[in-house]
């Protein structure tokens, strides 16, 4: 499809941080959806890139576009980090919330912003990818952000820690891939475990070089770990179940993230349970960013894959979404 669409940088400001954002517009007619893009872990710019490891998916922008030419609104934006574009404006409002949790209010504001930027927009859907599945889900249940739909791309279906223990067993043998170094597996785990309950880490894994290779660089940051307890804290099958407006999980077979393929299936079961009209896009082929790859790529190999994400995937959304009464 080649529709040209219209698109406009702005800056969404919010908790104390200006963002880079970006609002793609149809280029005729009125939008049938307006469609906010929650981004996922790490710091990424507003298209979706992550200049720190200098991989670029660029998911965001993809679907943005793919979305616009089916005649939709979308609003995208960049999280705070470094080179993202981001400003931290004011400093006490930016520490008002705990890392984790801050990223709801930034969805909500975004919500607010693009329902600012297409005045009459006749519905709004918000489409969290990965950890901003999880955002979503949550800010989703919000009476002021009140969303017609809700789409979660490549979530979760796991508490944060046990997505690690469930990767971990997952993996052949006694040990597991860190980089170029192996742990334990009951090494590995007992590194969560540890943040989940806040005990003291046994010096034996504390002094252990994949340790000080990999989690060790976190050190003593106490926010960095609140972070992680916070996104434990959530479990996503309870929080897909009270999402008050219809819900589509989108899902790739070969997601080799830490969420991993079968969290579609755990999601969908929890919120059919409660509502059945729930539905699920399962693509075979595609990864954590909805580009192609095969079985036999390396989570590395195929993390870094950089063609455009699959259009099927905003045709399945957008008819998903046009179908809804």
């Amino acid at each position: 499809m080649n529709v040209q669409v219209d698109e406009e940088e702005l800056f969404l400001e919010a908790e104390g941080v200006r963002l880079p954002a970006r609002l793609t517009l149809p280029t005729s007619g009125s939008p049938r959806w307006g469609i906010v893009i929650i981004p996922g872990s790490m710091a990424s710019d507003v298209d979706g890139n992550y200049p720190d490891t200098g991989s670029r998916p660029h998911l965001y922008a993809d679907l943005a576009r793919q979305l616009a030419e089916r005649g939709h609104a979308v609003l995208r934006y960049a999280k705070e980090g470094a080179q993202t574009g981001s400003v931290v404006v004011d400093e006490a409002a930016s520490l008002a919330h705990p890392i984790f949790g801050k990223q709801q209010y930034i969805a909500a504001a975004a919500a607010r912003k693009l329902r600012e930027l297409v005045p009459g927009l006749a519905r709004l859907a918000l489409a969290g990818h990965s950890e901003g599945s999880v955002h979503g889900m949550v800010v989703s249940q919000w009476p002021e952000v009140h969303p017609d739909a809700f789409i979660s791309l490549s979530g979760p279906g796991l508490r944060y820690f046990d997505l690690f223990f469930a990767w971990a067993d997952s993996q052949p043998g006694d040990s597991v891939s860190l980089g170029p170094v192996k742990m334990l597996k009951t090494r590995y785990k007992k590194v969560f475990e540890v943040l989940r309950t806040g005990e003291e880490l046994p010096e034996e894994i504390a002094t252990d070089p994949a340790y000080l290779n990999s989690f060790g660089r976190m050190g003593d940051d106490p926010r960095g770990k609140q972070y992680m307890r916070d996104y434990d804290a959530v479990d996503p099958t309870q929080e897909i179940a009270k999402i008050p407006c219809p819900v589509l999980l989108v899902q790739g077979g070969l997601d080799g993230s830490a969420v991993q393929s079968s969290s579609a299936e755990t999601l969908l079961a929890a919120r059919q349970a409660v509502d059945p009209a729930a539905r699920l896009a399962y693509f075979p082929d595609l990864q954590h960013f909805y580009k192609k790859t095969t079985p036999d790529a390396s989570p590395v190999e195929s993390f870094g894959i950089s063609t455009e994400s699959d259009p099927a995937v905003a045709d399945a959304i957008s008819e998903w979404l046009d179908g809804l009464k």
